[in-house]
């Protein structure tokens, strides 16, 4: 019987997403912006448009969405559940495609994030085992349907997100500090004691290279989502779990140096920050830096290299935000609908003219996926 389309698709999509089309090139997947979105139903879905604001996918999802791996070569990514969700799905996006589903292990769940390799044959997830009260990075083997094929310490508690550096053997991992169990839903068990760090793990067994924390009287400021510039500095969003009464500081940056360095945003727009910083990515040149805050239905931007404050525009339960095509340029989504540009050198912004992305409510991030 002659395979079908879908099928066809489907087995290209798998080997797309390990590499091992014979003779087949690295193929460009072109420009799109992707990420977990809700419909006016309440239903969940996972949804991606082009520059032009034209759909590009659109899939139901079994639950609500977070985190978005983008494998390296092809057009396959790895869309992972919220907290504590327990699945997440490779999609063929370019296909329209499910591809494969992975469930955690039962004493484990998802936190939300992940990365490939740069050959895309290994995928690294943020996981949470409940049971130990520990941070764990499961390991996946991309070649064999996500396999999982073992995990490395996170050494930290509630590991959100993480990066590969360029070096392609060191993992950076924001250690959130909380501790939460499934059984607690969504709750924060251990404020008093938390214990935040951004660790440099080893991918050849998960030695822990380096570790940096923040001054004791910090420790409630959760080190949360990252990005990660070509030279290998790295840019943290934080948010504070204790009282809204002081602002605090929402932004660290780390390149070698001893201590994590902390930037400060004007009075004003600190105040305006509401101590939760959502989401965070690099413009193409690797300087400029967009840090959300969808509390105050802002997006701040910083220069990286410099150490300094640059701009801010507003977004309504804007959040999740993505290189645009050019230097200083970014995309920027809204938990309320809707998708915008912003320059950051000029100030201009516009919105994206697109009904489809216009009839979604976007989640907490978004990705370019080149």
């Amino acid at each position: 019987m002659q395979a079908s389309r879908r099928q066809v698709l489907r087995v290209l999509a798998a080997l797309a997403a390990s590499g091992a089309l014979p003779g087949h090139a690295a193929e460009r997947p072109g420009l799109a912006w992707l990420g977990a979105t809700a419909a006016a139903d309440g239903r969940f879905h996972f949804s991606g448009i082009g520059p032009d604001g034209a759909k590009v996918v659109d899939l139901d999802l079994p639950g609500r969405g977070h985190g978005v791996a983008l494998h390296p070569r092809m057009p396959v990514c790895i869309l992972f559940a919220r907290r504590p969700g327990t699945f997440a799905l490779a999609v063929d996006w370019r296909a329209g495609e499910i591809v494969s589903r992975i469930d955690s292990r039962p004493d484990r769940h998802f936190y939300g994030h992940g990365t490939f390799s740069p050959d895309g044959r290994t995928l690294f997830a943020t996981e949470n085992d409940f049971e130990g009260a520990a941070g764990v990075i499961g390991v996946y083997d991309a070649t064999d349907r996500y396999r999982r094929i073992g995990e490395l310490p996170s050494h930290g508690v509630g590991p959100h997100d993480l990066r590969l550096l360029a070096d392609a053997r060191t993992l950076v991992v924001a250690n959130g500090g909380i501790q939460t169990h499934p059984d607690a839903g969504r709750a924060k068990l251990n404020l008093q004691s938390m214990r935040p760090s951004l660790a440099y793990v080893d991918v050849d067994g998960g030695r822990l290279r380096d570790e940096y924390r923040l001054a004791p009287d910090l420790h409630l400021l959760s080190i949360r989502h990252l990005a990660v510039g070509p030279d290998g500095t790295v840019v943290a969003a934080l948010q504070f779990e204790g009282p809204d009464a002081q602002p605090m500081p929402l932004v660290c940056v780390h390149r070698g140096e001893e201590r994590l360095r902390l930037l400060h945003a004007p009075a004003p727009v600190a105040a305006r920050m509401r101590n939760y910083a959502g989401s965070t990515t690099l413009d193409r040149a690797g300087r400029i830096a967009a840090v959300s805050a969808p509390r105050g239905n802002l997006v701040t931007f910083w220069d990286v290299v410099e150490g300094r404050y640059v701009a801010e525009t507003d977004v309504p339960d804007g959040c999740g935000v993505a290189p645009a095509e050019g230097p200083g340029g970014f995309v920027i989504s809204s938990g309320r609908s809707g998708i915008w540009r912003f320059d950051a050198g000029t100030g201009r912004k516009e919105r994206l003219p697109s009904p489809f992305a216009d009839a979604l409510r976007w989640d907490n991030h978004l990705f370019a996926t080149a």
